[in-house]
């Protein structure tokens, strides 16, 4: 085995996961880089309990042990193990804000949940229909702490927590995707993704936190290679690495790109199974 001198950073959701399902040519083509001199890791919107629970057996094949973890959408770094290493949360002016604009627009969404500061506990989910607690229960009892409450008692429970991200769940009919939007009058940001609306600080992101990791872990920025293939990775796709991949098809491929400042410069392939391919037989 070469010694880890190049850091590898995946994307899970789209990227490396297809519907859930880690492909074998992904873990075929992590082995290959790890062969020849990278350490990997990921760089996702779950949390580290719903990040494990998905990967399941595939965790220390696709995670170096020696790697950090970015997980929250870059809000929270942690080790192999889970431990933080770096958490930027909200403060309650913040929070605030996310409750007040929640309260204003409470007909659009279903679910509102965050994950708490220690990461070993459950995801906390609130629903915001009484009559939704059965099925969610049975839906996500496994990894959350399904509840129901008044949104004047889920603010106080909110606010005795120190949260990086917060996530409402949309309705089926609002139909918003692959979009970023800064507010004013406060330090959040939100981004529409995969049928919900994720609250996140607006100093953090998934660009960002790939370079905290390379710092940390001494990894020149030539030597690092980020995937990814949504909206939440933009930044991480344009930071100054030495290869970016885009794992999309169309017509989200030109979505995302149209982002970038520098599209030409990403390698663009058609999904996780062909992103193992692409490891295997490009990397060196």
């Amino acid at each position: 085995m070469v010694k880890a001198s190049r850091l590898a950073v995946f994307d899970v959701d789209g990227t490396i996961a297809d519907k859930g399902t880690i492909p074998p040519s992904v873990i075929e083509g992590i082995k290959h880089l790890r062969s020849v001199g990278y350490m990997s890791t990921v760089s996702t919107g779950r949390g580290y309990i719903r990040l494990k629970e998905m990967l399941g057996d595939a965790f220390k094949d696709i995670v170096s042990e020696e790697a950090l973890l970015i997980i929250e959408h870059g809000t929270k770094i942690v080790d192999f193990n889970g431990k933080v290493v770096f958490g930027e949360f909200f403060s309650e002016r913040e929070l605030d804000h996310v409750i007040d604009f929640t309260r204003a627009n409470i007909d659009l969404y279903k679910l509102v949940w965050f994950n708490p500061v220690d990461l070993n506990q459950k995801v906390q989910v609130w629903c915001i229909n009484q009559e939704d607690i059965a099925e969610e229960i049975q839906k996500r009892g496994h990894y959350a702490d399904v509840f129901y409450c008044s949104i004047g008692e889920f603010e106080d429970i909110l606010l005795k927590q120190r949260v990086t991200n917060v996530t409402l769940k949309l309705k089926d009919y609002v139909k918003v995707e692959n979009l970023k939007l800064s507010f004013t009058r406060t330090d959040t940001n939100v981004i529409f993704q995969d049928g919900n609306m994720e609250f996140v600080k607006n100093n953090i992101n998934k660009g960002l936190a790939v370079e905290y990791v390379a710092n940390q872990l001494a990894i020149e920025p030539e030597n690092i290679l980020v995937a990814g293939n949504a909206i939440n990775d933009i930044e991480m796709l344009d930071i100054d690495s030495g290869l970016t991949l885009l794992v999309s098809i169309e017509p989200i491929r030109s979505e995302i790109l149209s982002y970038l400042s520098n599209p030409k410069k990403i390698v663009n392939v058609d999904s996780p199974h062909e992103l193992g391919e692409y490891l295997k037989a490009k990397i060196t």
